[in-house]
């Protein structure tokens, strides 16, 4: 069992696609992992036990979903503001937005599926950790995003030009 990690440098490190016989073992590291985890987590990442591949799980009481080299292929254009916490980031909660559904597809799901609510924040967030993005990078102040601010899509654009309109 690895523990999860709190350092910066190691949740920032670039994380390489998970071969199929690297993913048996990794998911069974993550499941430990968040088993033993406390606060106990809904989801964790392969990079936030030190282990820089794109795998992740998901374990809600009504979902066990796992993800290997996931990639968001559709998001739908409304937004959820969610109180969200994260392992790596200890007795912090912070305000984000995030795609209210999205379709995700990966290694284990190779035709996709869609992803709403709860659930498809809790993919985003993991999805985020393989790609070194931290909650600490989607926070916004008071659940309300400037015409001016950059949308929360990664488009580059300023929200009023992007979704804002």
């Amino acid at each position: 069992m690895n523990k999860i990690t709190t350092d910066l440098r190691t949740l920032r490190t670039p994380n390489s696609s998970a071969s199929e016989e690297e993913t048996t073992k990794i998911i069974r590291e993550l499941e430990l992992s968040l088993q033993s985890s406390s606060p106990r987590g809904v989801g964790l990442a392969a990079p936030q036990i030190a282990i820089h591949k794109r795998v992740a799980i998901i374990r809600t009481e009504l979902e066990c979903i796992d993800l290997v080299n996931p990639i968001i292929v559709e998001k739908e254009q409304s937004f959820v503001n969610f109180n969200e916490g994260c392992l790596s980031i200890p007795g912090e909660r912070l305000n984000t937005r995030r795609y209210k559904e999205i379709f995700v597809k990966d290694d284990l799901h190779p035709d996709g599926f869609v992803a709403v609510g709860d659930v498809a924040v809790i993919i985003q967030h993991e999805i985020d950790h393989c790609d070194q993005i931290l909650i600490t990078d989607r926070v916004v102040g008071k659940n309300k995003i400037g015409r001016n601010d950059k949308c929360p899509c990664l488009s580059g654009l300023k929200y009023k030009r992007c979704h804002g309109r």
